[in-house]
């Protein structure tokens, strides 16, 4: 058997933390112990049936078993876009603003490629989704943790990153309602990061995946 070298690159890659839950759980469940598991947010109910009775539908539709458009269905991107002016009072251009993705992790997990390039730094608040460290890794770029910390209600302390750091930063990450603490974020913080992104030029990734819990 060949003995390849993996890339310089995977060295700098933490081992996935949601797999070696997996694998802890199965060595857990080989010794015949019941587990209740609160780990990644798989759902534990089947999927409605109109949802599925949709899909199937769609199947059934020619057109939908060519290649799909890149950008993604010019009528699914309005309709985001929709959403965002009737939830959040926000426009947003669909031809230019909004993209269609497989799921939010291609999206978080594409996005340092896009912009990171060897030696530029990513903050990232923590404990975080592994996700966005991970990324920012393939793609050559440094980590600076940032500590959500209960005397600050779990909110990033941006005056405790230094003028330095912003400086050389080239994005920031950060995820609110927040996953593990559950803390939300008062508009003065947004306002306050929004402030301090400008001022250096800081990409601002807000992965909103629990807005509507």
């Amino acid at each position: 058997m060949s003995d390849f070298s993996l890339a310089d690159r995977l060295s700098t890659v933490p081992p996935y933390l949601f797999a070696a839950i997996d694998k802890a759980k199965a060595e857990v469940a080989a010794k015949g112990m019941d587990i209740i598991s609160l780990g990644i947010g798989d759902p534990d109910l089947p999927t409605p049936d109109f949802i599925i009775e949709a899909l199937y539908n769609g199947a059934k539709k020619p057109k939908n078993h060519q290649y799909p458009s890149y950008i993604g269905m010019k009528s699914y991107r309005q309709a985001v876009a929709d959403w965002y002016k009737q939830r959040f009072d926000v426009d947003l251009d669909a031809d230019r603003e909004v993209v269609s993705l497989i799921g939010s992790k291609e999206g978080i997990a594409h996005f340092p490629m896009a912009f990171i390039n060897p030696g530029d730094l990513a903050l990232i608040a923590t404990p975080n989704y592994p996700v966005y460290g991970i990324a920012t890794a393939f793609a050559g770029g440094e980590v600076k943790y940032l500590p959500l910390l209960e005397e600050n209600d779990f909110l990033v302390d941006l005056d405790a990153i230094d003028n330095d750091t912003w400086a050389k930063a080239k994005m920031i990450f950060v995820c609110y309602p927040n996953n593990p603490t559950a803390a939300t974020a008062t508009k003065e913080f947004y306002d306050r990061l929004i402030e301090k992104a400008k001022e250096f030029n800081v990409i601002v990734i807000s992965d909103a995946a629990y807005t509507e819990i």
